[in-house]
């Protein structure tokens, strides 16, 4: 009886739907016309109905709900995951409800009227591995939906990832006895490079329902040379090898006009950008700095 008020409930809506087809989507769940017909799980992410897979950390309200689905007559229920592509389960409703991202333009019929409170879509488990879909209008929240911000989440998968300042490779080297000279090239690089240090690195976070994703790599690298200039990097470098000689660097290099003892800071922003399953995304700016000495001198000609 249940699945068979569903499916006129969406039947009734079919007219009412047409124009937000476009934006009222699920990220990630199977694909639907959004306009009452039933829509096949076969090209869902998962392929048990009902459960949504994630990593990472829980809300407490996620694991501590149990969610059950009405069968039949409403006499006997079954337990059912309370999340699924993003979306809650609301026991009221008996589907995940999700809020259409962007909302339909308040001229839209499916308002009904209502100039307040949000548009939220429902997926409800259809029989064969298939699925119903249709809108309600709440005026608030409905409170099985938790307050995620993905932002945050997305904060702490780059932590996570606990990305540090390069490894700055240099000749001349950083170590007693060694010394460059004025106008003689001077080669930097990024010594052994990893994600950590230099990318690219990816990390996810959930939290329930929402996860978020990032991809994180280094964009550039600015070399301040100590002596009021700098050179911006957009590789890793070149290492220097004995059999380069005097050759300036190919791709990041420099050279001193004065002698003296300088102090060389290698910071390097990361494009870091993340994307949630709500639809969300953004980026996040993050620079870190590797700091080392070069003492450059200068040729002394001798005349006896």
């Amino acid at each position: 009886m249940l699945k068979y008020l569903a499916v006129i409930v969406v039947a009734s809506l079919a007219a009412l739907v047409v124009p937000i087809q476009a934006t009222a989507t699920v990220p990630g769940a199977p694909p639907c016309s959004l306009s009452g017909d039933v829509c096949s799980s076969a090209s869902a992410t998962t392929t048990v109905p009902g459960l949504a897979k994630s990593t990472g950390t829980k809300s407490p309200s996620a694991s501590a709900r149990v969610c059950r689905e009405r069968l039949g007559d409403n006499t006997a229920t079954q337990e059912i995951s309370c999340t699924f592509q993003g979306g809650w389960w609301i026991d009221s409703e008996q589907c995940w409800v999700k809020l259409v991202d962007p909302q339909p333009a308040k001229s839209d019929p499916i308002w009904a009227g209502h100039t307040d409170g949000a548009i939220y879509m429902c997926v409800a488990p259809g029989a064969d591995a298939r699925y119903l879909t249709w809108f309600i209008w709440r005026a608030t929240q409905p409170p099985e939906i938790p307050n995620v911000d993905p932002s945050v989440l997305a904060q702490q998968a780059v932590a996570a990832l606990q990305l540090r300042p390069i490894r700055m490779g240099m000749v001349p080297e950083d170590k007693p006895g060694y010394v460059g000279l004025v106008g003689m090239p001077v080669w930097m690089w990024v010594d052994t490079p990893d994600p950590h240090t230099y990318g690219p690195a990816t990390n996810t976070a959930s939290d329930g329902s929402v996860t978020v994703t990032i991809n994180a790599k280094v964009a550039k690298t600015l070399w301040e040379m100590g002596d009021g200039k700098s050179v911006v990097c957009t590789t890793a470098g070149t290492a220097y090898q004995d059999s380069d000689g005097k050759q300036p660097s190919p791709d990041c290099g420099y050279s001193y006009t004065k002698q003296g003892t300088y102090t060389i800071r290698a910071t390097t922003t990361w494009d870091i950008a993340w994307t949630a399953n709500t639809g969300q995304s953004g980026t996040i700016p993050l620079t870190l700095t590797a700091t080392r000495t070069v003492v450059i001198g200068e040729v002394q000609v001798i005349v006896h």
